[in-house]
């Protein structure tokens, strides 16, 4: 899309929107989406045909049914969601302001104060203008947003098979020992052989053995286990977290914070403390088992935390590449 700002009257407005009178109840509301097949009905004050706000098939659950309130007796008015309408001079970037705002997905246009249909979220999304150009990054791109989000998607899911996938299938793990050191940690005796044994996301495994956590005596161990569960989950949460912040930004969608930074940050938080958790655990032991990192391990969860969080800084990795035409038509303006 180029510069140009786009406004309501350019969008195919659905003038064949259900309407639903303020004194209806909860039940008729249903009843008539049922009828149109529609997810939303406008309501409005009849004797004045003025707009009073729109109410979804989700207000209805969560504040009717959810709440345990008899949908015949309760009023539409009681569920329905505010929200300023839209007129037809309305801007598009405007209008999706107050539904993202919101949450929502339908703003009425009126005319005259007279209701003349709605428009969606969806209606609105190709018609949003990139205003603001991005000169926050390294490398410049003509399309940042997708840049970024094909960035934040292949880092996020090599990080995730390289701190999570790997480990819990046994490829490397944390630490590595002799079997004849940690013997009195597995609680087993002597054998012919003394192999390897390395400490993996869940068990302790070497040649012909594998011991889960769970086995071993020391609460630490179980305490390892939980931490490891909370890493797998919110490892995966946080996977999807990135790549469903980076698709929001493509289709201008927001999402919070929370979704953007703190899930997929406490993966990181998580990969790294399961680190120290074993470093704890030895160190308690006694006796002191004669142990060593693995370094294979080490190195790839480093890279793999280093890939989170360049999936969650993505937005400083690239920047705009300004168009010279539109920096010419701004300087003679």
């Amino acid at each position: 899309m180029s510069l140009k700002e786009y406004f309501v009257r350019d969008l195919v407005i659905n003038d064949e929107y259900g309407i639903i009178d303020s004194n209806a109840t909860i039940q008729d509301a249903a009843k008539k989406m049922k009828e149109l097949g529609v997810p939303d009905l406008v309501v409005i004050k009849k004797e004045k045909q003025k707009v009073l706000g729109v109410i979804a098939d989700f207000d209805i659950i969560q504040n009717i049914v959810a709440e345990g309130k008899d949908a015949k007796t309760e009023n539409v008015i009681s569920a329905m969601y505010k929200i300023d309408p839209v007129t037809l001079n309305t801007t598009v970037t405007e209008a999706f302001n107050r539904m993202r705002n919101l949450n929502v997905n339908v703003v009425p246009v009126v005319e005259d104060e007279k209701l003349v249909g709605v428009c969606t979220i969806q209606d609105c999304w190709s018609y949003i203008p990139d205003q603001t150009f991005d000169d926050i990054g390294l490398i410049p791109v003509k399309n940042t947003r997708v840049a970024e989000f094909w960035f934040a998607s292949i880092c996020a899911i090599i990080a995730f098979t390289l701190g999570v996938i790997l480990p819990l299938a046994g490829i490397f793990g944390y630490f590595i020992g002799r079997y004849s050191d940690l013997m009195s940690l597995m609680g087993m005796g002597p054998i012919i052989e003394d192999p390897i044994l390395v400490f993996n996301l869940f068990d302790l495994r070497g040649s012909g053995i594998l011991v889960p956590y769970l086995n071993l005596a020391a609460p630490i161990w179980i305490v390892i286990d939980i931490f490891g569960v909370l890493m797998l989950i919110f490892s995966i949460i946080g996977l999807c977290s990135i790549l469903y912040a980076a698709f929001s930004d493509i289709r201008n969608i927001h999402t919070s914070w929370i979704i953007k930074k703190v899930i997929p940050g406490l993966t990181v938080f998580f990969m790294a403390f399961q680190w120290i958790l074993f470093g704890i655990a030895f160190a308690t032991m006694t006796p002191s088992p004669i142990i060593s990192m693995d370094i294979v391990g080490l190195i790839m969860s480093v890279v793999s935390m280093i890939l989170f969080l360049f999936a969650i800084n993505r937005d400083y990795i690239f920047r705009g590449i300004e168009n010279p035409e539109n920096r010419a038509s701004e300087v003679s303006n």
